[in-house]
Formats: C-alpha cells, sequence, structure tokens
C-alpha cells in the first residue's frame, strides 16, 4: 500500500456501479487503486460516514448492469461483479471500515448494549451512567409491543420480555423491529417511531467526538432546532475543549469498553473490552470485506486513540484497535488485505492521545493519509514534510 496511487471515488458522483467501471475507464493505469465510499444506507443527514443499516445501499444499484447479466439484481450481487471488473483493470479496491454509525442507526435502536446512551431533560444532560441503556432497552421493548411486529408474517411472535428481544437473533430482531431489508420506507418509518418514543423520555446516545479530551460534553448554549416531527435537537460542547475538539452530533460511537464507576465521570476503562461489542462490529465488516471481494480497508477516524498514557508499552493485540482487528479478521482468510489509516499525522496530544506514529504502528496500519493534502505541492513546506516521510 506505500507504492500505490489511489483515488478515491464517491459513489454518489458516479451514480451507479455501472457508472463507476465507466468512470474509471478513463482515470489513468497510473491509478493502481480505487477506495470506495459510501457502501451502506446512510443516516439522517446522508453522511457518508454515518452508516443507518448494515444493508448496502441500492441508490447504486444499476439498471443497465442487471439487463446485461439477470442475475445481478442485488446491491451485494452488483458490489462483488464491480471489483471483479476493477480488479480485471488491475486495480485494487478499497472498503470504509467505520467505527461509528448514524446516531439512530438501526445498529442503535436495535442493539443498545453496543452503544453509549444519555438522557436529556430541560436542556441538560441528567444521565449518562451504565443504567440508562438498560432503561432504553425496555423502551424498545415497550414500543414493539404497542406497535406490533413491522412484518405481518411475525405479529403473533413478539417475544416475551425485553431480555427474550434481544436474545433474538440480530436479523430477526431486526424484522421485528423495523421490517424487510427490501423495504426501506417501512423501515425508516418505524425507526422514526421508535426515535420519537426514545426522544420523548430524552434517551439519545451519546455523539461520537474527535481530539483530545474525547470525553465529557454538555449541551450547547445555541438554541435547539425543532424538526418537522416536532422533536428538538440540541448541539453539545465538550467540558473541557482544546484546539481540535468536537462533537459529531449526527454520529454514534460503539462502545468498545467498559465505564469506571458506571460512567460517573466519563471515564473508559481499556483494561475492560466490551467482547461482544468487538466481535459484533468486526465480525460485520469481515463479512462485507470477504463477500465483496475488497483488498484493503480505509480505516475512518484512524487518528482516535483516548488512552490518557498514550499508546501502551504492551500492547493488548486483541482488544487495542477495533480497525486493527477488522484487519486481522479478513486477513485470516485474505493474507494479503491492507489498511490505509485516515490519520494526519499531527503533534503529539493533539488529534489523539500520544504519539500518532505509534498508534498507527500499534494499529498495524500499513499506510496513512498524512498531512500533505494541506500544503501545496512542491513548496518548501510540502518538501519538508515529504522529507520527514521518507526519513520515518
Amino acid at each position: 500500500m506505500r507504492r500505490t496511487n489511489m483515488v478515491g471515488v464517491n459513489l454518489r458522483t458516479v451514480g451507479s456501479f455501472a457508472g463507476l467501471v465507466k468512470y474509471l475507464l478513463t482515470v489513468p493505469s497510473a491509478f493502481d487503486s480505487v477506495h470506495l465510499l459510501p457502501l451502506w444506507e446512510p443516516g439522517v443527514a446522508e453522511s457518508l460516514y454515518g452508516p443507518a443499516s448494515w444493508n448496502l445501499s441500492t441508490e447504486f444499484l444499476s439498471q443497465e448492469m442487471a439487463e446485461f447479466a439477470p442475475y445481478l439484481t442485488t446491491p451485494d450481487r452488483q458490489l462483488r461483479a464491480t471489483t471483479n471488473l476493477l480488479h480485471v483493470m488491475g486495480r485494487t479496491v478499497g472498503m470504509d471500515v467505520i467505527p461509528h454509525t448514524d446516531r439512530y442507526s438501526e445498529m442503535a435502536l436495535g442493539q443498545p448494549a453496543h452503544f453509549e446512551w444519555m438522557q436529556v431533560r430541560n436542556g441538560r444532560i441528567t444521565d449518562h451512567s451504565d443504567a440508562v441503556e438498560r432503561a432504553v432497552s425496555e423502551v424498545v421493548y415497550q414500543w414493539l409491543l404497542e406497535s406490533g411486529s413491522a412484518v405481518a408474517s411475525t405479529a403473533g411472535l413478539l417475544p416475551g420480555d425485553t431480555e427474550a428481544l434481544f436474545d433474538l437473533p440480530e436479523s430477526d430482531r431486526a424484522e421485528l423491529l423495523f421490517g424487510l431489508p427490501g423495504d426501506r420506507q417501512g423501515r425508516n418509518a418505524r425507526r422514526l417511531s421508535l426515535i420519537q418514543r426514545l426522544k420523548w423520555f430524552g434517551y439519545e446516545p451519546v455523539p461520537a467526538t474527535m481530539g483530545v479530551p474525547f470525553r465529557g460534553i454538555h449541551v450547547a448554549d445555541s438554541p435547539p432546532i425543532r424538526d418537522e416531527h416536532g422533536m428538538l435537537w440540541h448541539d453539545y460542547d465538550m467540558d473541557e475543549p482544546s484546539f481540535m475538539s468536537r462533537v459529531f452530533t449526527p454520529l454514534a460511537r460503539y462502545k468498545l469498553y467498559e465505564r469506571i464507576d458506571a460512567n460517573a465521570h466519563w471515564e473508559i476503562d481499556f483494561q475492560r473490552p466490551r467482547v461482544q461489542t468487538w466481535e459484533y462490529v468486526v465480525d460485520h465488516f469481515a463479512q462485507v470485506a470477504i463477500s465483496g471481494n475488497f483488498d484493503f480497508m480505509r480505516g475512518d477516524m484512524s487518528h482516535v486513540q483516548m488512552r490518557p498514557q498514550g499508546v501502551p508499552a504492551d500492547v493488548d493485540a486483541g482488544y487495542y484497535d477495533i480497525l486493527r482487528a477488522v484487519k486481522e479478521k479478513v486477513q485470516a482468510s485474505r493474507p494479503s488485505f491492507g489498511y490505509f489509516a485516515e490519520s494526519f499525522l499531527p503533534a503529539r496530544d493533539v488529534f489523539q492521545y500520544g504519539e500518532e506514529l505509534d498508534h498507527l504502528d500499534a494499529s498495524l496500519a500499513d499506510a496513512t493519509l498524512g498531512d500533505l493534502q494541506s500544503t501545496v505541492v512542491g513548496d518548501h513546506e510540502y518538501l519538508r514534510r515529504f522529507r520527514r516521510y521518507l526519513d520515518d
């Protein structure tokens, strides 16, 4: 990956999988690798980086491709056919691995335990303890009892209690809560109804953050926005902001570790990984990487390293970094699978705690985006940074 010339393609700009193939026929062969995004159904902000479900988006389905090969009628099949065609062109193909979702995604609503939750009342966060997630799970179950199954064929098969609901296989639970994968409009309507119920109680997934110190947020002073459904949406700020700290209100990060003192002070216990959540995330991304015949992944927010002491001397190989875990899972069946990191090589304790190069090494990143994109090709600063890359 360190010697490739990569081109990134937003599938929305080319319109479809067939459009992607046609576009790449115009790209010089010197560009020997392609990074694709987005792949999954987007969330409320139509973000490239906030999947709303694990379903590949149907917006890129090509009628032309389906007419040429009638078997290619689903996003999964067309995606694999497309990557195979790009391989024939002599190009490697990469996918996004995104360690967060749309804030009220099907993942968050269907598996509240895999996310961090808070309760917001009268313009302030009143509870961000671990107990909120359990309350959310109960609200989801009660909403299901009142709303009924999303699919008529399972109307009389509702689980007997909250625990039974969340013990179901994910596909069965998603069908009960939201509906069939092919009915995106119906699933979105069910998701909206459930969001309205949770918002009535003030329950929200904790939004994702970037930059030191990562943890500790409050409702911003700016007035909330009321949407067309009557729901109020707040912005959030860091309690102790630094130069690059941000709160990404539309996104929610997976809860990969337990919290200290039930999250009373927003502290993460990195000695207690949440194994089921790791397996859930890793298995989903690995399945897409393998079935889609991808050659590498772009790790979104590869610069996130939240341990205040920096990268530990002894790295827990299995549970140090979720992007590393995805790479290693895929490499078990595709040894050449690579990891292209979205990181910018800033100074120490800016985007992450400690040195970013140490984190990239511990995460087994093969190459990084770096910081050249903010300079002019050929000028003094560009050459200085490029020299540093060569020396490192």
